[in-house]
């Protein structure tokens, strides 16, 4: 019913896109590598606009959760059903998942549990930050609307360990497994050596193939690992959105699964990774400078980073690679961005001697810039267009999908949240130069008293609060 190299507007129709580039097919939505945006739904809040492929199908992998949205619509169209119902008897009635729903809906709210989400959406989420009960969702989406149980998911888990099937009834067949579980694409974003799929990463753990895949719903968050050499899988899940997925724990139990098969010592348990661990943090201290004459001071103790302010060391949480956190004292709306020198023959993996990582030259913290003693570049820019000016400033949406970013200028440029440059078109659109192409975008509207009183994220609303 369904070939994966056809044009997908031949299954949907009436889906409105403008592409300069081939055909998009079932294929370049599977593999995340279709160009179009993540982040808006399937239909637009206006009528007239379209969804804008932003590079080539197959050029990059760029997550794509509207895409897996309209797969679903494909399915339905295909199937003749909804495509709950299509997910409910092709899969889960088969597998015996009879606890499993594939629509998110009041009639299952009293069966799930009470779930959490941060208590600020308007900021980096900090480790161990405040939380509070999560909104009730109804959502019916294919990029995600499944609500199961622990035996379920575990039936389901050794149906892709066992390669399609559980005790002999076939789910999937051996050549629609092997195109599932095949490295179509690089996926660096789920790790150094993984690719993706169908629906799924594909990588390799102390030799073993492996397939894996993470997900985060408003407040749930779940992790799944699958071991094709040996047969086993794991799967995890927290009841907060907290920005972590229990991916470790997942990782630790399959390797625990395997220990005990080949009846080998098991493995020891992953240490701790306190939330004021800060990897490498000699690399970080010193005093940075803004053109201001302002200052900024980092020290470091060991594996731990301290920002001076006010009189006060504050503990710098790690955000990921070169990017921190401090959730107080006025440092809490914007990360911590450390950038350094630009040395193409240097390593820059964090498991590097210090020796040979390029050394840290500057750090952004939302619309401000500080430059390091080894900086040796500009450290005054051209100012950014005037007409720039009235769109800065913080957006909102309701959704808890959506939440809130911030526009800010910095070094003669548009940032989103202080992290992702903004790149200007000749049509006065702005993409984020994210690495992955020019899928995402930013289109500013409705100029009120000196000021945008609107934004699109590749064609979702957003609007203005009067909120810093």
């Amino acid at each position: 019913k369904f070939d994966l190299h056809r044009p997908i507007l031949e299954y949907v129709p009436w889906f409105r896109m403008e592409t300069k580039f081939r055909p998009i097919t079932g294929h370049d939505l599977l593999t995340h590598s279709s160009g179009l945006p993540s982040i808006p739904n399937v239909f637009l809040t206006d009528p007239a606009a379209l969804h804008r492929a932003g590079f080539a199908p197959g050029e990059h992998f760029h997550y794509c959760n509207m895409g897996y949205a309209l797969l679903g619509h494909v399915i339905s169209a295909i199937d003749s059903r909804r495509y709950s119902e299509a997910v409910r008897e092709r899969i889960l009635k088969p597998l015996g998942m009879a606890a499993t729903e594939p629509l998110i809906n009041e009639a299952a709210r009293e069966r799930m549990t009470t779930s959490y989400v941060a208590l600020h959406t308007d900021r980096p989420y900090p480790r161990m930050g405040a939380l509070t009960e999560a909104p009730y969702i109804i959502f019916d989406e294919a990029a995600g609307s499944i609500a199961s149980t622990a035996h379920d998911m575990g039936l389901y888990a050794q149906m892709l360990a066992s390669g399609g099937s559980v005790q002999g009834k076939r789910i999937l067949s051996d050549e629609s497994f092997r195109l599932m579980s095949k490295a179509h694409i690089r996926a660096e974003e789920f790790g150094p050596t993984a690719s993706y799929g169908y629906g799924i990463a594909v990588d390799t753990m102390d030799g073993h193939r492996i397939l894996r895949h993470t997900g985060g719903m408003v407040s749930f968050m779940s992790a799944l690992q699958v071991d094709l050499d040996e047969g086993v899988a794991a799967w995890a899940s927290i009841n907060a959105m907290q920005g972590y997925r229990p991916n470790p724990v997942a990782a630790y139990a399959l390797k625990l699964l395997r220990a005990s098969r080949e009846q080998k010592p098991l493995p020891e348990m992953p240490k701790p990774n306190p939330a004021e661990r800060f990897e490498n943090a000699a690399d970080y201290a010193g005093i940075y400078t803004a053109p201001d004459g302002s200052k900024l001071e980092f020290t470091a103790e060991g594996e731990r980073l301290f920002l001076a302010s006010g009189g006060r060391r504050l503990a710098v949480q790690s955000a990921g690679g070169d990017t921190g956190l401090v959730p107080s004292d006025g440092w809490e709306l914007f990360p911590f961005v450390f950038s350094r020198k630009k040395e193409k023959e240097k390593r820059r993996d964090s498991s590097a001697s210090a020796a040979s990582r390029p050394a840290v030259i500057e750090v952004a913290h939302g619309p401000r810039w500080f430059s390091g003693a080894a900086y040796d570049g500009p450290k005054t820019f051209a100012a950014a267009p005037k007409e720039w000016g009235v769109l800065t400033g913080h957006y909102h949406n309701d959704s808890p999908w959506a939440e809130s970013f911030r526009v800010v200028e910095r070094k003669g440029r548009l940032w989103v949240d202080g992290v992702t440059p903004l790149a200007p078109r000749a049509d006065g659109v702005f993409a984020l130069e994210d690495g992955e192409g020019e899928s995402e975008w930013l289109a500013f509207s409705d100029i009120a008293n000196g000021k945008a009183r609107k934004c699109k994220l590749s064609g979702l609303d957003f609007w203005r609060v009067d909120a810093e």
